[in-house]
């Protein structure tokens, strides 16, 4: 016979009016009722809604901000927050620094799950996907070529930002055509953890950089758009494919230190 649970000792906590209010909102926003980027209604209006007082919906905004689904924009009022909240990352790259990670770790992590991802992507990518792709890359390409500089020292501070944005953009959808909602809410997290890497090796052509690059990436998006598997894992082993002295500068860089990389160039070891 099974022996049934005791909860005679169990105290249950009743939950706050704030408590009340906030998961009632959060509900609704995990319900896709409001969507990311969507105004929420005013600490009166939802004072009024839900028959309480100015304070109890402050204490439910803070309650509802912990938990990364709204944010308070001064003046403007109360906005539900992107899915990717930027908070992920920051606590991913926080537990990860007090536990020694280096950047080796997310390099080696990040092979892994391209690897999975491209392979996923090479079969259930569909024509959108691929053209969100193809954009993506050239939109990248055209910013590296604005400031090809930006990639001689990625370290520096007045690098235009459009180069990361467009990269960033890239892997996302690299990530969105695998189809799975678990890799599209990790792109933009294992972006935040990618170290920044200060090639000082011997000088390169611009044109040349630029080639390379593209070399590299367009490989990918047409095995992905071809349904190859295989040239897709090929095209990834080589966009990873790394010269020995990166690599013992990530196991000697801190997660989220610009890794510091001398004596070779970027792109040597890649290109075939």
């Amino acid at each position: 016979m099974t022996t049934q649970p005791n909860f005679a000792d169990v105290t249950v906590r009743k939950q706050t009016l704030a408590e009340q209010v906030a998961a009632a909102v959060g509900d609704a926003i995990l319900a896709g009722t409001w969507q990311e980027g969507d105004a929420l209604p005013t600490e009166p209006e939802l004072g009024e809604q839900f028959g309480v007082s100015r304070a109890v919906i402050r204490d439910a905004v803070r309650l509802l901000m912990a938990r990364g689904l709204v944010e308070v924009r001064h003046g403007k009022g109360m906005f539900v927050t992107p899915v990717q909240n930027e908070a992920f990352g920051d606590a991913l790259l926080l537990a990860l620094r007090r536990m020694q990670a280096t950047a080796w770790d997310v390099e080696e992590f990040e092979r892994m799950l391209m690897k999975k991802a491209i392979a996923a992507a090479s079969r259930r990518a569909t024509p959108d996907d691929v053209a969100r792709l193809q954009t993506a890359l050239d939109a990248y390409l055209d910013a590296l070529a604005q400031d090809v500089a930006a990639v001689r020292k990625q370290a520096d501070p007045t690098v235009p930002p459009a180069v990361y944005r467009g990269f960033a953009a890239f892997w996302e959808a690299l990530f969105g055509a695998a189809a799975n909602p678990l890799l599209t809410l990790l792109a933009r997290p294992i972006m935040r953890l990618h170290s920044l890497r200060n090639w000082e090796g011997p000088a390169f052509d611009d044109a040349e950089l630029l080639d390379a690059e593209r070399r590299l990436l367009q490989p990918l998006v047409d095995a992905i758009a071809a349904h190859d598997e295989d040239a897709a894992g090929t095209a990834v082993a080589r966009l990873f494919q790394l010269p020995e002295p990166a690599e013992d500068a990530m196991r000697r860089t801190p997660v989220g230190d610009v890794v510091q990389i001398t004596g070779v160039s970027i792109h040597k070891g890649s290109d075939t």
